[in-house]
């Protein structure tokens, strides 16, 4: 195993897109959920239902475009990281092995993007943000229904928020190389659990960081 160069804190600011917490150098358990870089699969023009389903498949085979590269402030931040972990998706370990190149990085499908069902309607094309918008309202339609997401991806989000939190406790900072849809279920699952999120939470950009810690225990929703 490489060994693990460590870096002084951040203070507080927003760099390159990255946030930053104020609170980095205390002693609380720290998480960074960060969403992969931009896949070399690149789709153009018009697609129905099936045609989505294609390009589905390819998206997840997919690494990294070849020029991609790590925002400067996201490698410095995975660089303060006691360990870095990501999804065994090829994009998530081509990113993670950007930010923390020569490091060893702990893989998992726990950390998996969700799947992304588009709605069936029939021959009809759209382009990639034309499904993007109606796999968003299906799945918003589902939710208000409390069938998203579904029970076996609920599952497996608390386990992986679970784990993440157990190796923020015995690592101190966890940066998580993952994806847009899981990472919004996670930050919801790790705030119900007494996690303090910081900085905006909103931006699906890729190489987006979404840094957390742990709350005092006297301050924790009961766990």
């Amino acid at each position: 195993m490489a060994a693990i160069v460590r870096k002084p804190p951040h203070t507080g600011a927003r760099t390159d897109g990255v946030d930053v917490p104020n609170d980095a150098d205390t002693r609380a358990p720290r998480l960074a959920l960060v969403r992969h870089g931009r896949s070399a699969h690149v789709h153009r023009g018009w697609i129905d239902h099936d045609g989505f389903g294609r390009w589905r498949v390819a998206y997840e085979k997919a690494g990294l475009a070849d020029a991609e590269r790590a925002p400067a402030a996201l490698v410095r931040l995975a660089g303060e990281a006691g360990l870095v972990v990501c999804s065994d998706a090829p994009r998530a370990v081509a990113s993670a092995r950007l930010l923390a190149p020569g490091r060893e990085i702990t893989v998992s499908p726990l950390l998996r993007e969700l799947a992304l069902q588009a709605p069936d309607l029939g021959r009809l094309q759209l382009p990639l943000i034309g499904w993007a918008f109606a796999v968003g309202m299906r799945n918003l339609v589902l939710a208000l229904r409390g069938g998203y997401p579904p029970a076996s991806e609920r599952a497996r989000i608390a386990e992986a928020a679970e784990w993440l939190a157990d190796l923020a406790a015995r690592h101190r900072f966890v940066v998580a190389v993952t994806h847009a849809s899981i990472r919004r279920q996670l930050a919801l699952r790790l705030v119900g659990r007494g996690w303090r999120a910081h900085g905006e939470q909103r931006t699906l950009r890729h190489w987006s960081a979404w840094p957390f810690s742990r709350a005092p225990a006297a301050s924790r929703p009961d766990d």
